[in-house]
């Protein structure tokens, strides 16, 4: 993206400069420090450049092409927030210049300022509709806010002007991604004990190779509805890759005779088994049933796959290394996951996104050596972030450093007061500097967290050190409650994903 809006940037910069030094310069040295900006520019010396647009603008304030152009350099110079002012000058006295809408959408967007960045690169896609820079930044804009509907549309309008582009495809395919998500959690929301769900449960798992897990929610779904096709075969998948090829057998078996479906009364379902995905999106835009948010999900979930498939046969990129480090993060594979942000960085040197995302997967591979330093960094380029605070005070408490946690944690609740993470994390940070009144209304905050016990345990050893005696005792008791149930529910899912016989 950066590098893509500073082509977009040098690329109309010219024009304006012209057109505004030109009209109102008043004497031969205003018009030569004009192409000595334009020379900066274009040798990528953005700081410099900004400079000499600074004294153009002392000289001929309120210039429209000049603040323009300030803003741009100050864009491509990584100082997106100085920028911004001088982009909205330009555009109060030149509404609907293309480059200021443009440059002004792109600033709001690698600042995280998703919402801001829309309108404005609306209007400049609308005006520059031939644009790849710009109207790929209106789909990331898009994306970020969930809008996966709009945000897919303007990707496949930029996948058909530039074929080879990895933007788009990643574009494409974490939006249909979101729009299964979406499809599934209606789903779920309708009909939660329902064949469907059960079903997606275990393909899910099944195209992660957990096949005791997925063998387990799809017998379940079995036994629910006996004529969901493709269950049977998906069983007989999962017997194959577990070394019962006589049972995948019976289970194929039972697959071929379930009848064909009927394709007027089940047309989705025939679009699906024909491979007809865009039909199936398009026709359950607005699925309400079960059985149509079902083959919404299923092919919103094929067309993400294809998108990133058609990612991966790209030349390497940084969108193909992001997609792989998601994967893996999903699939818990943290260091993994760090190996291919890294990657990814190698494209994109310093994007603070990215650099937080590696921040994130290292620490959660539990490399906080190489997590703190990282965080320090940005947090000290975005300190108003509240999940940079958390995360760095969360890094400085798992390294045994309480005190020195404490204040990154209070400022992540100051600007989040709701993360419960947070809370938890002070919570602990305040009870191991000995600061135990402090720390009891924090665990308590981050109770609903608990999974396991631990938090409830904690809180009682804060009561215990406060003095609160019937407190800790509650707190403790729950705590073992909590702990058994955690217990039983593993030994149970053990017991549950046995494959068994058809």
């Amino acid at each position: 993206m950066i590098c893509q809006a500073g082509r977009f940037a040098v690329r109309y910069a010219a024009l304006v400069a012209l057109a505004g030094v030109l009209l109102w310069a008043q004497s031969q040295d205003l018009a030569e420090k004009s192409r000595r900006g334009q020379e900066l520019m274009a040798s990528e010396r953005y700081e410099e450049a900004a400079a000499v647009y600074r004294e153009l603008i002392d000289a001929l304030p309120g210039n429209p092409g000049l603040l323009l152009n300030l803003g741009m350099a100050l864009h491509m110079a990584g100082k997106d927030r100085e920028a911004i002012p001088y982009l909205e000058q330009t555009l109060k006295l030149q509404p609907g210049t293309p480059a200021g809408l443009a440059v002004l959408g792109l600033s709001h967007l690698r600042l995280g300022e998703a919402a801001e960045a829309v309108k404005p690169l609306e209007q400049a896609v609308k005006l520059l509709p031939s644009d790849p820079t710009v109207r790929g930044a209106l789909g990331d804009a898009l994306l970020t806010l969930e809008q996966h509907q709009v945000a897919a549309r303007h990707f496949e309008v930029l996948a058909q002007m530039e074929k080879s582009a990895p933007h788009a495809w990643f574009g494409l395919g974490r939006c249909y991604e979101g729009l299964a998500v979406a499809a599934f959690n209606k789903l779920v929301a309708k009909a939660p004990e329902s064949a469907f769900v059960l079903a997606l449960l275990g393909e899910a798992r099944l195209k992660e190779k957990r096949y005791p897990a997925a063998f387990h929610f799809y017998r379940q779904a079995a036994e629910r509805d006996t004529g969901l096709r493709g269950i049977q075969a998906a069983l007989a998948e999962i017997y194959r890759a577990t070394g019962h090829p006589d049972w995948a057998t019976v289970a194929q078996r039972k697959e071929s005779r379930l009848p064909a479906p009927d394709c007027r009364s089940r047309p989705l379902e025939c679009h699906f088994r024909a491979g007809r995905y865009r039909e199936v999106e398009a026709a359950t835009r607005s699925a309400v049933t079960p059985a149509a948010l079902y083959w919404r999900t299923r092919a919103c979930n094929e067309l993400a796959s294809a998108a990133f498939a058609r990612l991966s046969q790209l030349p390497d990129s940084r969108e193909l290394h992001e997609t792989l480090a998601l994967l893996n993060r999903a699939q818990g594979r943290h260091v993994e996951s760090a190996k291919e942000w890294r990657e990814a960085l190698k494209f994109a040197p310093g994007d603070p996104r990215l650099e937080s995302e590696l921040a994130a997967s290292l620490r959660l591979s539990g490399d906080l050596d190489s997590a703190r330093p990282l965080l320090e960094k940005l947090v000290k380029t975005e300190p108003g972030s509240a999940g940079l605070n958390y995360l760095l005070g969360d890094v400085l408490l798992a390294q045994e450093r309480p005190t020195d946690a404490i204040p990154f944690l209070e400022a992540a609740l100051r600007l989040s007061p709701a993360m419960r993470e947070a809370h938890s994390s002070l919570g602990l940070a305040y009870l191991q500097a000995g600061q135990v009144e402090k720390a009891v209304p924090h665990l308590k905050t981050a109770l609903p967290l608990d999974q396991d016990g631990s938090l409830h345990f904690q809180l009682a050893r804060a009561h215990q050190a406060a003095g609160n005696e019937e407190e800790a005792r509650q707190a403790l008791a729950k705590s073992q409650q909590l702990r058994e149930a955690a217990q039983a529910d593993s030994q149970q899912a053990r017991q549950q994903f046995t494959i068994l016989p058809p």
